[in-house]
């Protein structure tokens, strides 16, 4: 039986707050960076895998304590769907995470940001194979503006024509990445409760990457150094409600009544706000935790590429649904 199609308010509704949620995902590309070099201060000897599996434990296993009272009474009573749909959520954003982090270590993160953009590709291609259905026009030249745009955004990108193993682990990490946009969509979870299985999803998440952190050889009192700090704690508290919480609970609730290649599209204004963030919030955050990071200078190249980026952006999320 095919399903009814949503009312043009809900899809309104939805791409809008889904540039919303990206414009907090932005948020928290200064915020991580701002933690990281403040734990890197105070916990010097903990190994960067091991700290990034530290800091994902710690955003969704905060993140799931919050969405408890509300829904955890719905724990005893989770369908089967609602266990598919969280544990693939997990694990595509899991693998796509700890192989995104594993690649910024190898390489810039210029060429990191380019790179994940490529999804950008990959959604419209893994849909197109489902439905057997090439993308339209305005989709191709949408693709097209994203990649250019960030491309401006990512000046380095032709010193790394040829990848090398941090290119090829951030390649794949977008792989697993654009999976994930593409299995919020399915049809079979149309009746599932979002809330829940964003709960789900987040103890699943907690649980492997608690599990990665022990497995690095992390300890307790590692933690303490890691997040023990009035400051440390703030900016644990910000990713956590502003880059985690919000977000996620959007995706996994509104991106339904878009398409899974509007919603890559959206995405995609992820590395502009970033940016544009990047120009004066590391500054505030360097005076918060008393660790040296420098603003970061807006040049034309940024102004343009932004502009191709939302470009494409306001094109997908304009264009008529059939």
């Amino acid at each position: 039986m095919k399903s009814r199609s949503p009312g043009v308010t809900l899809i309104v509704q939805a791409r809008v707050l889904l540039v919303g949620a990206t414009l907090l995902w932005g948020l928290s590309f200064p915020l991580m960076r701002g933690l990281e070099l403040a734990q890197r201060d105070h916990a010097p000897h903990v190994p960067d895998s091991t700290l990034a599996g530290a800091d994902v434990a710690m955003r969704f296993g905060l993140a799931a304590l919050l969405l408890l009272p509300f829904y955890g009474r719905g724990l005893l009573n989770v369908t089967r769907r609602e266990w598919s749909q969280a544990g693939g959520l997990a694990l595509f954003s899991g693998i796509g995470l700890y192989l995104q982090t594993l690649g910024l270590a190898w390489t810039d993160a210029s060429i990191a940001a380019f790179l994940t953009q490529l999804y950008t590709l990959i959604v419209p291609l893994i849909v197109a194979l489902r439905d057997r259905r090439f993308p339209g026009p305005r989709v191709i030249v949408a693709c097209l503006l994203v990649l250019i745009g960030v491309a401006l955004l990512s000046p380095g990108i032709l010193a790394h024509f040829f990848p090398g193993p941090g290119e090829i682990v951030i390649m794949v990490s977008t792989v697993f990445l654009a999976a994930q946009i593409v299995w919020v969509e399915r049809p079979a979870f149309a009746e599932n409760r979002s809330g829940l299985v964003t709960l789900v999803m987040f103890l699943a998440l907690t649980a492997m990457f608690t599990f990665a952190y022990a497995a690095g050889g992390g300890t307790k009192h590692d933690l303490v150094q890691l997040f023990g700090t009035p400051a440390l704690a703030i900016l644990s508290l910000l990713l956590v409600l502003l880059c985690t919480l919000f977000n996620f609970f959007i995706m996994n609730a509104w991106q339904r009544y878009a398409t899974a290649t509007e919603a890559g599209l959206i995405y995609c204004l992820e590395p502009v706000i970033a940016a544009i963030l990047c120009s004066f919030l590391p500054g505030w955050l360097s005076r918060l935790t008393g660790i040296s990071y420098a603003n970061e200078t807006l040049t034309w190249t940024l102004f343009i590429g932004g502009f191709l980026i939302v470009s494409a952006a306001v094109l997908v999320a304009t264009q008529p649904r059939e």
